[in-house]
């Protein structure tokens, strides 16, 4: 049987970049990378919102607070190392109505509780341009949040494994794992091996794998969202969110960019069972009145369908779990294995930081 010293589950931006730690810091190790799918990045790498988050949503406490604010400065650099394409756009956060300004207020607190550099309130004439997008009562401005081209990022880090060395398989789906003698019996749709470090990276697919070595205490909780694609040119060269209201399982519904320039509506939030990306007539409705309650003047005959994605969000006995999920043997008890689950927005901005994360916990246990 082959061995093979780490094996990472997953070639989403985490999976991915987690096997590029794993090189950097153990040189003389081997790893290999197992993905379901025959492209990269698939689910969730593929179909967010591609913004790099600035951390002002998150509770102080949060993994997600401290690895999405580390996440967006290392991004600074892995642009200039890589030659990635990063728009620093900013965002705005507005309120539209009176009952959303102490909601407002709540965030641009906790954005600077949370040590979020360089925001601002929006006033005088910066405001009213604002208001001929959005009916806005009050704005704050968020400098640090950016825009990320998706696909020329999954690109660029499948070369560098390439470059590395580093063996991607793809259309390799994991249908089993044991553990016998302390290693872990990795079987795939076209082989078997072993090895003694196991990375659940498997995003959509991560509570999956863990059952497979007997873990039960979490549950999948899938949301689906669709993106509207807008041929119009809006005045705006910022993001524009509005401030996320209770109960909501995203943000709400803001603008994003593609990597032309062309702005795009998204996404709306509701459960699903299944991982399907596909539209029925209705979806397109329901999000066009959503947008038309944030944004002015928007044309509905310019408006077409880009793509959807699934949030895998988790359960913790059968309870919310709103933070990352980052665990080790120390948490699970069982040695070598490593999971990320739950990694939803801002997982893409928080990867690297997760990514060192995890290779920190290795060098912990080793």
């Amino acid at each position: 049987m082959l061995s093979i010293d780490a094996v990472v589950i997953g070639s989403g931006i985490n999976g991915m970049l987690t096997a590029l730690e794993f090189s950097k810091v153990f040189p003389d190790l081997e790893v290999v990378i197992f993905e379901k799918e025959k492209y990269s990045g698939e689910h969730s790498t593929s179909r967010n919102s591609g913004v790099l988050h600035a951390g002002i949503y998150y509770p102080y406490n949060s993994l997600k607070r401290e690895m999405c604010i580390k996440g967006n400065k290392i991004w600074d650099d892995l642009a200039t190392e890589k030659d990635i394409k990063i728009n620093r756009c900013g965002k705005y956060v507005v309120a539209c109505g009176d009952e959303e300004l102490p909601i407002l207020s709540k965030f641009y607190k906790r954005a600077e509780e949370n040590g979020v550099e360089e925001i601002r309130w929006v006033e005088g004439e910066e405001l009213d341009n604002l208001k001929e997008l959005v009916d806005v009562k009050k704005s704050f401005f968020s400098s640090k949040t950016g825009s990320i081209d998706l696909s020329d990022t999954i690109k660029k880090f499948e070369n560098e494994l390439y470059n590395k060395n580093i063996p991607l398989m793809k259309d390799s789906e994991v249908l089993n794992i044991k553990v016998e003698d302390g290693q872990f019996i990795v079987e795939t749709k076209n082989e078997v091996l072993k090895t003694k470090i196991l990375i659940n990276s498997a995003g959509l697919y991560s509570v999956k794998i863990r059952r497979m070595l007997g873990l039960f205490d979490l549950e999948d909780y899938w949301v689906k969202g669709f993106y509207l694609k807008y041929s119009k040119k809006m005045k705006c060269t910022s993001l524009i969110y509005p401030v996320p209201l209770k109960n909501l399982k995203g943000l709400g519904v803001h603008t994003s960019f593609d990597s032309d320039g062309t702005v795009r509506f998204g996404p709306n939030a509701f459960d699903t069972n299944q991982i399907y990306y596909g539209h029925e007539d209705q979806d397109f409705e329901t999000m066009y009145q959503a947008i038309c309650r944030v944004f002015k003047c928007v044309q509905k005959d310019f408006l077409s369908f880009d793509y959807s994605g699934i949030r895998p969000k988790i359960k913790l006995n059968g309870e919310l779990y709103t933070d990352f999920w980052v665990k080790g043997p120390k948490e699970h008890g069982i040695s070598g294995y490593y999971e990320m689950c739950g990694i939803e927005s801002p997982g893409f901005t928080a990867s690297p930081a997760i990514a060192k994360l995890v290779i920190e916990k290795i060098l912990n246990e080793n």
